[in-house]
C-alpha cells in the first residue's frame, strides 16, 4: 500500500488532518455521512439533511446509532464485525432508498420550526437584559455564594469528622478486643 502525505490526493479521495465538517455536509453532492455517531456529528448531519451510516465506538454513540434506526435516518455497521461487504451493503441501502434522506430532511424541518431565528432570540434576550437592568431576577442564587459554600466545605468537614470518629472507634474496639483476647499490655516507657 502506498502512503500519501496529508493533504495529498488519491484518485477520488482527499486526505487531510482536518476538514470543515459542517460545511462539507452542506455540499449538495454529499449523499451520506459515515460517522462514529457522536452527538455533534449527528446534529450537523441532521442540520445538513444528510443520512447517516453509523459505526459507534463508545459512550453515547451506541444510543445515537440506535436513534438513527428508530427515526429511519441511517443505518448501523458494527466496527467489530465490519467487512467490505457489510460497509457496501450499508452504503447502498442508504443510496438506493430515498426514505433515509426524506426522514432526515423531515427531522431537520421539525428542528428548525421555531418562532424566531437564533439571532432574533439572542437580540431579544440581550435587549430584555438591558431593559431590566441586568435581569438579576434570572440569575441563579449560586452566582452570589462564597467559595466555601460553593465547595460545600461545611459538609466536607462534617463528613471527614464523622469518618475520622468512626475510624477511631473501630481502632479502639479492635485494640480493646486484641488486648482482652491475648492479654497483652501496652507499656509506655518513662524517662
Amino acid at each position: 500500500m502506498h502512503r500519501h502525505n496529508p493533504g495529498s490526493y488519491i484518485p477520488n479521495i482527499r486526505i487531510s488532518k482536518w476538514f470543515p465538517q459542517s460545511d462539507l455536509l452542506r455540499h449538495p453532492k454529499i449523499k451520506l455521512f459515515v460517522t462514529q455517531c457522536g452527538l455533534q456529528s449527528t446534529d450537523e448531519a441532521i442540520t445538513a439533511g444528510v443520512p447517516l451510516l453509523g459505526m459507534p465506538v463508545f459512550g453515547d454513540q451506541e444510543f445515537n446509532a440506535e436513534q438513527y434506526l428508530q427515526y429511519g435516518i441511517g443505518v448501523r455497521v458494527d466496527l467489530e464485525t465490519v467487512t467490505e461487504d457489510k460497509l457496501n451493503e450499508g452504503i447502498n441501502k442508504i443510496l438506493k432508498d430515498d426514505s433515509y434522506r426524506n426522514n432526515i430532511v423531515r427531522l431537520r424541518t421539525i428542528m428548525r420550526d421555531q418562532p424566531q431565528t437564533p439571532l432574533e432570540r439572542a437580540v431579544w434576550w440581550t435587549e430584555y437584559t438591558i431593559r431590566h437592568s441586568g435581569a438579576r431576577h434570572l440569575r441563579t442564587p449560586a452566582a452570589n455564594i462564597s467559595w466555601t459554600e460553593y465547595y460545600e466545605l461545611e459538609l466536607v468537614i462534617t463528613v471527614l469528622f464523622v469518618v475520622g470518629l468512626a475510624l477511631a472507634v473501630v481502632i479502639g474496639v479492635l485494640r480493646y478486643t486484641y488486648v482482652k483476647l491475648f492479654r497483652v499490655t501496652f507499656k509506655v516507657k518513662k524517662n
